[in-house]
């Protein structure tokens, strides 16, 4: 995962691209409770087959260019140097775009994600869904192909409205509570593709600050549902009640994140979503409109599940096993992530500052004409500003 977030030589990221799949597979292979390897086998064979055409475009590319390096070719490309056809771009960036929206995953790509999300061990599904492919997009598809992701803005701002509607229906329909997360993360992801593809500047940061918060908020969340998992040995919402009474650190980090992840206002979860809905209303009032019922839906089922489990009467598994709260190596685990769901709501500023440098580029209309001799005109300040290593090769 560090080589994908730190290469800026193609060939070189897509290697990193295919080892991240391995040890992942392996790890929900070995440690899936019910259907691992089925789960592990579904999460490969999606992932793999859209990265064999991302592959195709990459040497595409290279054969036309003569070089794998992503500034060279960002450079060229804006320039139209390579003599490459409108048609042969737009396949090219189709290509790159399936492989990274399979990864994060965009609806309707994302039938691999309740189950491995159900099957994976906590740690790996914490980081198995949305920030590569969300990470590749930016850097990929906005920063090779702009105006190629502008022509296919609407079909994938329609895609992104659906997932987040479908993510929020479904998970209103689950009793288990690890399925109930997974579409939750589908919403949440579907949230970053509107903000990526308003292309307003504002959505473009929203998106980048989702995409924080879900891997800070989604992985709480995930933490907190395999706790209760080890002390009763379920997922299934049916059979709890009453908790909080007997666990009330627990409930009170189950509250916290809860409402961290519908997005109060003071939590992370606000201000990414405040950012992609008023970033894309301008350009695209009435799908916003319709987006904006997602937020409702997910306070739907985020509350309904925290009522189900801590509130109410007291179930029998609750009252015929006991069970502790949160021990010392619990505490230190989710005490600073809820803390810095608060400060990051908080505290906001700090980090859009960082981020807005590189999202400027991206947003605006792509220029008319553009020269290798203009590069900040087509984006080439986005590799040092947005690579985790400052543009390691």
């Amino acid at each position: 995962m560090i080589g994908v977030f730190t290469a800026l030589d193609l060939f070189l990221y897509y290697g990193f691209w295919e080892l991240s799949l391995v040890p992942m597979a392996i790890l929900i292979a070995l440690f899936g409770p019910n259907r691992g390897r089925q789960a592990a086998i579904k999460f490969f064979l999606y992932t793999f087959i859209p990265s064999a055409l991302f592959l195709v475009a990459i040497l595409y590319l290279y054969a036309r260019a003569g070089t794998f390096d992503f500034v060279q070719l960002q450079s060229r490309l804006a320039s139209g140097s390579l003599g490459l056809t409108p048609q042969a771009l737009f396949w090219i960036s189709l290509a790159f775009l399936v492989a990274f929206a399979v990864k994060v995953p965009v609806f309707p790509l994302h039938g691999w994600l309740a189950d491995v999300i159900q099957e994976a061990p906590t740690a790996m599904a914490m980081v198995v869904a949305g920030k590569l492919g969300l990470y590749s997009i930016f850097r990929f598809n906005l920063g090779l192909f702009p105006e190629q992701s502008r022509a296919i803005a609407p079909l994938m701002i329609v895609l992104a409205v659906v997932g987040l509607l479908y993510g929020a229906l479904v998970a209103l329909a689950q009793t288990d509570m690890k399925r109930l997360v997974a579409y939750s993360i589908l919403g949440n992801l579907s949230f970053c593709t509107l903000g990526i593809f308003c292309f307003a500047l504002a959505g473009l940061n929203g998106a980048v600050y989702q995409t924080l918060n879900e891997g800070l908020t989604g992985g709480a969340l995930l933490v907190l549902v395999s706790i209760l998992y080890e002390r009763y040995g379920t997922y299934d919402m049916t059979l709890y009640g009453g908790l909080a009474s007997r666990v009330p650190w627990l409930a009170t980090l189950f509250v916290i994140t809860s409402l961290a992840l519908i997005g109060l206002p003071l939590f992370n979860g606000f201000v990414g979503e405040f950012l992609v809905l008023s970033g894309s209303f301008t350009s695209h009032p009435r799908w916003v409109g319709v987006a904006a019922t997602g937020v409702i839906l997910s306070a739907s089922y985020m509350l309904w599940m925290v009522q189900r489990i801590f509130y109410g009467k007291e179930s029998s598994l609750v009252v015929h096993r006991p069970a502790p709260d949160l021990d010392f190596r619990e505490h230190i685990t989710l005490w600073p992530m809820a803390i810095l769901m608060l400060a990051m709501g908080v505290l906001s500023p700090y980090w859009i500052k960082a981020i807005e440098p590189a999202m400027t580029p991206l947003s605006g209309p792509v220029p008319a004409e553009a020269t290798p001799a203009s590069p900040v005109a087509n984006g080439a300040q986005l590799p040092a500003q947005l690579s985790v290593s400052g543009g390691a090769q």
